[in-house]
């Protein structure tokens, strides 16, 4: 696995596993991003618990099932030339905005225990 504190360093690719602290219960929290096959995550997950003996019940597993919309995607290509950086940022903010009041629904679902966080759960936006 390829992990980063923070973040710092990174190429901000898929498939790596960011450290974003402790929630306010003391959990450490981690986040990872794929492209592709989303079940593999889970796959991989469960084989990890497997070789390190891991409980199922020591792990929340949540999929916020965000995907990139047209906007995401228009404001990644755009923030790569200098020129059109700030019209990158633009559309990328509208991207996110679309999908925070489903993230912010998903996190007060979670911290309150009425989310699903198993293994199999997933999710879609």
């Amino acid at each position: 696995m390829n992990f980063k504190e923070n973040g710092e360093g990174q190429d901000n690719g898929a498939g790596k596993i960011l450290s974003l602290g402790k929630d306010s219960q003391g959990n450490d929290v981690y986040a990872l991003s794929v492209k592709g096959e989303r079940g593999m995550i889970y796959r991989l997950v469960e084989s990890f618990l497997g070789m390190y003996e891991i409980k199922e019940s020591e792990l929340s597993l949540i999929d916020s099932g965000v995907r990139d919309n047209l906007y995401l995607l228009a404001g990644s290509f755009f923030c790569r030339s200098n020129y059109l950086a700030p019209l990158g940022r633009y559309l990328t903010s509208i991207g996110v905005k679309k999908h925070y009041g489903r993230l912010s629904q998903l996190v007060s679902e979670i911290t309150t225990g009425l989310g699903k966080s198993s293994l199999t759960t997933q999710e879609k936006l």
